[in-house]
């Protein structure tokens, strides 16, 4: 039975005529489909520029609602037609088939914005250029320690069980912990979980640019937020980088959100004077208290100074002033590299405004079980002798930085991909200063330019040869050849995977490009074993 307050607000579409733009094969427009078919919209077009065959595993799970399909073309008299038109987070807000829509009308939004709209739980919101997948998951974990398990579909999927002599007991309704969820730009959907979804609930989520966007227009923002960082990113999206920066805002400027900033990044850091007064701030390199940041003061609720995670506690009754209790090291966290430590005080600050201080022990614990996530700087073997990283999730120069600072010798660095267009300046100096990497291998749309980034470092000469590829797997099997014993493979492409990484094929996301090269690497294994 549909919860009142949710059948409520999504009355308006019963009887509407509906388009949904951009099916995908990412479930989003999927779950857009069966939400208006549940809502009783009276018809519903789907239009996506793709073809059957490549839609087919969407097509096959809404094969049971009545639906008409326009595949490989939009046409605006669809558009101008339609009521109510749910788009895809991809198409930007001023696309021309959405003003039209508009125009005519209609009212045009997201599932993101649908679900913020109506979700009855308290919502964690994450959302930054790097990191915020590793950040979501580990708030997730964190939580669940705390609360019931889960999500049974994600049980074990980035960290080790949980002994059942530590899972926290349920008692009888109403007592009964919350639930913790997890949806966003992660997992299935939660649009038509609604009714599942209690008051008593926590709702984790991880946020792109691209659904914030649309959050400005509604004015909605998450009960709690937090944003990792902000660099140059998607600058082949947004107009500029200001757009692009006061697309990731919306996670926290409305409806006076407890929102946490980082205190380590630029951006983050100007953004930081014109703020809320309830904004705080994370940090690895500023205690933990209170302090002056720039022309204001602020608090920082988490910092990681010298591997020691300490939390600062807001007052409890009877007390005058916060806390500051440890509650972490560096070593509960098994992941490499500085980021990922970043990554981890981030998801403590987060749940240090949800948990109750006594519940802040289980901060340690996700971190030791918390195994990582998958295309994110993920070890993925060995060949001759050498360990191998995939790191695919890494689209823009600062992830493929980050990476590169977990390592310091014997590198073997695969780069290039397609095109955001975005200035490789910082990575090429990087790059031609580092020392460690014994050799670069140059492939895709982005090689040229990586090419000129590394050798126009200015009185650098760089030591370790530039192998320029033909193709993607040319690139692995060169690197493969190279290793040696003790050194270390790091496939981490700062671009993105969308360009013809060999004659005729495409990947169609940084997931196939990783499994490819896990693939790669396991057949390289055996051949050499």
């Amino acid at each position: 039975m549909a919860n009142p307050a949710i059948a409520e607000k999504f009355a308006r579409f019963k009887g509407k005529r509906a388009l949904v733009m951009g099916l995908g094969l990412w479930q989003g427009g999927v779950e857009a489909v069966k939400f208006l078919h549940r809502w009783g919209a009276s018809e519903i077009l789907v239009t996506d520029l793709r073809d059957e065959k490549t839609l087919a595993p969407s097509l096959e799970a809404i094969s049971y609602i009545p639906v008409t399909l326009r595949l490989g073309e939009h046409r605006e008299a669809d558009f101008a037609r339609a009521q109510v038109v749910i788009h895809s987070p991809a198409v930007r807000p001023d696309n021309r088939f959405l003003v039209a829509a508009r125009e005519a009308g209609a009212e045009v939004t997201q599932e993101m914005s649908l679900f913020i709209e109506a979700c009855p739980a308290k919502t964690v919101g994450i959302t930054g250029s790097n990191g915020k997948t590793t950040t979501t998951t580990l708030t997730y974990e964190m939580l669940r320690w705390s609360y019931a398990p889960g999500q049974a579909s994600l049980w074990t999927q980035w960290a080790d069980p949980i002994p059942s002599s530590e899972v926290p007991d349920c008692v009888e309704p109403p007592e009964q912990p919350p639930n913790i969820w997890l949806g966003g730009n992660l997992g299935t959907p939660l649009i038509n979980r609604l009714d599942e979804i209690r008051s008593r609930d926590i709702v984790v989520l991880e946020l792109s640019s691209f659904q914030l966007m649309d959050w400005h227009r509604i004015g909605k923002s998450c009960d709690y937020s937090l944003i990792t960082n902000i660099t140059p990113n998607h600058l082949d999206w947004h107009r500029d980088f200001e757009e692009y920066s006061w697309a990731k805002q919306a996670i926290f400027r409305y409806g006076g959100c407890q929102a946490l900033l980082n205190a380590d990044d630029g951006e983050t850091t100007r953004m930081f004077g014109d703020v809320p007064e309830h904004v705080r701030l994370f940090s690895l390199k500023l205690p933990a208290g209170k302090l002056r940041l720039g022309r204001r003061d602020g608090q920082v609720v988490a910092s990681g100074v010298r591997g020691q995670l300490k939390l600062c506690v807001e007052p409890q009754e009877g007390n005058t002033s916060p806390s500051i209790i440890q509650v972490a090291q560096r070593a509960d966290l098994r992941l490499p590299g500085e980021f990922n430590w970043a990554n981890a005080v981030a998801a403590a600050a987060l749940v240090s405004r949800v948990l109750d201080p006594e519940d802040l022990g289980n901060v340690s614990r996700a971190m030791r079980t918390f195994r990582g996530v998958e295309h994110r700087l993920e070890p993925c073997g060995e060949v001759n002798g050498a360990r191998v990283y995939n790191d695919s999730i890494a689209t823009d120069p600062a992830a493929t930085l980050a990476a590169l600072s977990a390592f310091d010798k014997g590198i073997h660095l695969i780069l290039g991909g397609g095109t955001k267009n975005i200035d490789y300046t910082e990575l090429g100096k990087r790059i031609a200063t580092h020392g460690g990497i014994k050799a670069v291998y140059l492939q895709g749309t982005t090689a040229p330019v990586l090419k000129a980034a590394i050798a126009s470092a200015v009185g650098v000469q760089h030591a370790a040869p530039l192998n320029e590829c033909a193709t993607f797997d040319e690139a692995c099997e060169r690197a493969f050849k190279a290793l040696a014993p003790g050194d270390v493979l790091l496939m981490s492409p700062a671009s993105t995977s969308f360009y013809e990484y060999a004659p005729g094929k495409k990947f169609a996301n940084f997931e196939e490009r990783g499994k490819h090269f896990k693939a790669l690497v396991a057949q390289a294994s055996r051949l050499r074993a």
